[in-house]
């Protein structure tokens, strides 16, 4: 394995690593819960579809110096979900290219137990020191009244009401502080 010099995060309770090929298997069985797709894309995800994400995943850190970290718990050791920054190119407007976009996601054996908020606002701070931009964006289903939360909770704030793909989508924006 390449090694992409991934900065390790840790919080009282997770620790935000660089993935690994044998984390696969475990973000193949979470991308294939339609709990967890049913506010991303609205479907599970098949074995090439995962794969490919995984890899667009671990190429931010090589292009851009920032990408997606594995979640673990630190007590046992177990892999939770993802959280992380990423330039997709994503083709709406307002656009928000070019802005680190901040995305997570849990299984949901993590899912009620804070663990997503403790993890995006370590990310947030990571982000606070490292990243090159003005501010930072996430998008969010409106219907997604816990990950709106979470957002809300790092500073997030509303700024658009879009759509993407043809779904309704809400923007919201953070400015990168400590500049």
């Amino acid at each position: 394995m390449i090694d992409l010099k991934v900065p390790v995060i840790e919080t009282e309770r997770l620790r935000l690593r660089g993935r690994t090929l044998e984390d696969f298997p475990f973000f193949l069985e979470m991308w294939k819960d339609p709990t967890v797709t049913r506010f991303i894309g609205g479907k599970p995800r098949e074995e090439e579809e995962t794969w490919t994400k995984y890899l667009r995943m671990l190429g931010h850190w090589s292009v851009m110096g920032y990408g997606y970290w594995a979640v673990e718990e630190k007590a046992k050791g177990n892999l939770i979900g993802e959280v992380g920054f990423g330039d997709f190119k994503r083709d709406m407007s307002p656009s928000i290219k070019g802005e680190p976009e901040i995305g997570w996601v849990l299984a949901p054996c993590a899912h009620g137990k804070g663990y997503a908020t403790e993890a995006t606002l370590a990310a947030v701070f990571w982000g606070d020191k490292n990243l090159m931009a003005a501010r930072m964006s996430c998008i969010i289903e409106p219907e997604h009244g816990a990950s709106i939360r979470i957002a809300e909770k790092c500073e997030f704030q509303e700024t658009a009401r879009t759509t993407y793909h043809g779904e309704e989508i809400v923007l919201l924006h953070r400015p990168i502080s400590g500049k």
